[in-house]
């Protein structure tokens, strides 16, 4: 992400300082410490007059400015470059804006990540992979944006397991559908209690006997409310690891209901990669899940 203000004594001040702070924080839930964005400096004069920089994807534009009367933030999509998401937040002070910053900032991180989420798919869809795409429309009744790498490793009434494999990751969708009873599909314990019992007897390990499992003696998983494609969903993250073997990563896991079926419906995208970078690797896995389309 690229950070624009009025000038180097702006970002290394309580301005620049707010920022850092809530972008450098940790992306939720990693094995290891990695920012929610990578930020690059730079000041305002040098975004505006370099082409290339302007063809970034996203942008944070800060204007600190006396003349100013009040706190303004300005959201626009695809104004130089597609996908492109460029906010610009103008403030009569730097106290002011911290304060407002502060109240803005989830929102602001929405719109961030809604814009990687789409450059993602948009590069996706120009590689899928139609045969995965036509397996999991027919099983399902939605199509995904799955690129070309990935493989269906497993398949039977209500399941499927997708998964690419590389010299240095591992990356896997898995999806399951069940009937709808009651709100209790939602709740945060049937969810992981559910993938438990999926994965166990679909997704085996290496050595004979072991299977993934949330790891949940490693690290608190957390879930959230969240609007999935327009529909009421439950995001729910963590960690997971083998037993019986020596292997883990990270999940990110999304749980709706498709109302034209009365069928609850999971997607669940996880990492491994050992000793290399995981955060845009989950990133991915959000994106390919957030591609869902239902069949008309």
């Amino acid at each position: 992400m690229i950070v624009a203000t009025n000038g180097d004594e702006t970002w290394e001040g309580k301005v620049g300082e707010s920022i850092r702070d809530y972008f450098n924080q940790d992306y939720e839930v990693l094995p290891q410490q990695e920012p929610l964005f990578s930020i690059a400096h730079l000041a305002e004069s040098q975004l505006i007059n370099n082409k290339m920089f302007k063809a970034h994807h996203n942008i944070l534009i800060i204007d600190i400015d006396a003349n100013i009367s009040e706190n303004q933030i300005d959201a626009r999509k695809d104004l130089w470059s597609s996908p492109q998401r460029v906010i610009k937040i103008s403030s009569p002070s730097e106290d002011e804006f911290v304060s407002f910053f502060d109240e803005k900032k989830e929102i602001i991180h929405e719109i961030l990540m809604d814009s990687e989420h789409e450059r993602l798919i948009k590069m996706f869809r120009a590689f899928r992979d139609h045969d995965i795409l036509n397996q999991v429309k027919a099983n399902f009744g939605f199509t995904m944006e799955i690129p070309g790498g990935f493989y269906v490793a497993k398949k039977s009434a209500g399941f499927m397991w997708i998964r690419k494999e590389t010299q240095h990751n591992s990356q896997g969708i898995i999806i399951y559908t069940y009937d709808f009873i009651d709100t209790l599909a939602f709740d945060q314990a049937r969810i992981i209690s559910f993938r438990n019992a999926m994965t166990e007897e679909f997704i085996p390990g290496p050595s004979e006997g072991s299977y993934m499992v949330v790891a949940e003696e490693y690290s608190p998983f957390y879930s959230k409310q969240i609007d999935f494609n327009g529909m009421f969903a439950i995001e729910t993250r963590g960690l997971w690891r083998l037993e019986g073997d020596f292997m883990g990563g990270s999940f990110v896991n999304y749980t709706f209901v498709d109302e034209r079926k009365n069928k609850v419906i999971t997607i669940d995208g996880y990492i491994y990669a050992p000793n290399k970078p995981k955060r845009d690797l989950l990133i991915q896995m959000e994106a390919i899940a957030h591609s869902l389309s239902f069949v008309k």
